[in-house]
């Protein structure tokens, strides 16, 4: 109830599948706060599979009233830092001398709203 995937397949001519890349989203006990962590087939990267990946993620989280999103990024991983600052990911802190911390308030339906 609290973790979510959303993998991305290819089916090939001879009716296998490969996998193209993954999201995985764990949210803690009350729903505030969910981390996720994204991986994609080197070959695949840079054409907007995270985007679409990170995308859906983001919504399915923002349907569920989960309030913000979390992730631990490599320094060096700079294609990743700027997915998540495309997205509207804020720095809060640096989690260690080799990663940083981001987060993203989501939009969520405001608790009692009769809409």
């Amino acid at each position: 109830e609290r973790e979510m995937a959303f993998v991305a397949l290819a089916k090939n001519a001879d009716g296998t599948t490969d996998t193209m890349g993954v999201v995985r989203a764990v949210a803690d006990p009350d729903n505030i706060e969910a981390e996720f962590a994204i991986i994609l087939r080197s070959d695949l990267k840079g054409r907007g599979l995270g985007r679409l990946l990170l995308g859906k993620m983001i919504r399915y989280l923002e349907g569920r009233g989960t309030r913000r999103l979390v992730c631990d990024v490599l320094r060096e991983n700079r294609p990743m830092r700027e997915l998540a600052r495309s997205f509207g990911f804020q720095v809060v802190e640096a989690a260690d001398e080799s990663s940083i911390h981001y987060v993203l308030e989501l939009d969520t339906p405001s608790a009692g709203s009769s809409d």
